[in-house]
């Protein structure tokens, strides 16, 4: 429900901007997310999904565009390790973003951006959990930075299809998942999304 309102919030917020003569632009698309470092021992990669929002104008002295908005991720990441079975980290993102588009041609289009926001993080698991700070009751909080590139296939000027890759740097705030080593409150992993942007002029 939280996750619908943010969007809904979003969706107004650029909405009214658009009133200044820009386009909204509304994205999806299907994210697998790959963790670097030791905790890639402990956790599978992991299928998720992202929508956002973003306002889009045209850059100052270029005929390139650059969008600025907001996007919402959910994930379930697995842990694989023996002691882990059946446990599982359910995440959810919400990051601000800004990309700057090139036009090579009528069809395809360069980004390069960034996204900065918090993944909040529940755990789970398939066998009753013993009380204690690591229960499915704490919610634990992570600051992202995260750069990123990609290419727009331009179907039209309404519709594109979009790859983006990206390194995503977190580190948590306060507690942090800990079900054995390692437990570092820094952690890295590489996204790469695939999906549709949908524009309104």
């Amino acid at each position: 429900m939280k996750v619908l309102s943010i969007i809904a919030f979003v969706f107004v917020f650029l909405t009214v901007s658009k009133s200044h003569s820009q386009e909204l632009e509304l994205s999806g698309g299907l994210t697998y997310k790959y963790l670097l470092g030791k905790q890639r021992a402990l956790y599978a990669p992991v299928f998720g999904f992202e929508i956002g929002a973003a306002r889009q104008e045209q850059a100052p002295f270029s005929a390139d565009m650059i969008a600025w908005g907001a996007n919402v991720g959910v994930f379930k990441m697995h842990r694989t390790d023996s002691e882990g079975v059946g446990q599982s980290q359910q995440i959810v993102e919400t990051k601000a973003i800004f990309r700057y588009d090139y036009y090579y041609n009528d069809y395809f289009s360069f980004f390069y951006g960034a996204e900065a926001g918090f993944s909040f993080t529940t755990l789970q698991s398939d066998q009753p959990m013993i009380s204690s700070e690591n229960n499915s009751t704490q919610l634990f909080t992570r600051g992202i930075i995260a750069p990123n590139g990609g290419i727009n296939f331009e179907i039209n000027r309404y519709i594109a299809l979009y790859y983006k890759l990206q390194y995503d740097l977190g580190k948590y705030f306060g507690p942090q998942p800990n079900w054995g080593s390692p437990s570092s409150k820094w952690n890295h992993l590489t996204t790469q999304t695939a999906g549709l942007r949908v524009r309104f002029w």
